[in-house]
């Protein structure tokens, strides 16, 4: 009897747990994304270079990279979270968003959105150069 109702509470229970590693995960991949965009922008900025983080649409994949050579960053996500659509995101030398790296041309704003099981995840980066993310 006892093991009857410890396998039925373990029943009920398992899909909240895994409702919560979802979210966790995808919580988890948001951060790991905006760092890694404070980080790419911050060499760009103690590097006078730019650098590049590229992301693919549907793959749990990105790189951070210095454009022209010299620095390169292979990152994966939290198991089962991916890019919802590719993205390149630019950081000018001084770490200004967007643009051709020669510095010409206002800096632009950045949106990298997250997907998993719980939902998506969304990491901005404003046109002056912020960066913030949302998740469920």
């Amino acid at each position: 009897m006892v093991l009857a109702i410890l396998a039925t509470l373990l029943g009920l229970a398992y899909p909240s747990w895994q409702r919560f590693r979802a979210h966790q995960s995808l919580r988890y991949g948001a951060a790991q994304v905006a760092t890694d965009l404070r980080e790419a922008q911050e060499r760009a900025k103690a590097e006078r270079r730019c650098y590049r983080v590229t992301f693919t649409g549907g793959s749990s994949l990105y790189t951070v990279e210095r454009v022209g050579g010299g620095f390169l960053h292979r990152a994966e996500l939290p198991r089962g979270v991916a890019v919802s659509g590719g993205a390149v995101v630019i950081f000018r030398a001084f770490g200004r968003p967007g643009g051709p790296c020669d510095g010409s041309g206002p800096g632009i704003g950045y949106t990298v959105q997250l997907v998993n099981s719980a939902g998506t995840a969304e990491v901005t980066v404003s046109p002056g150069g912020g960066i913030e993310y949302t998740a469920p």
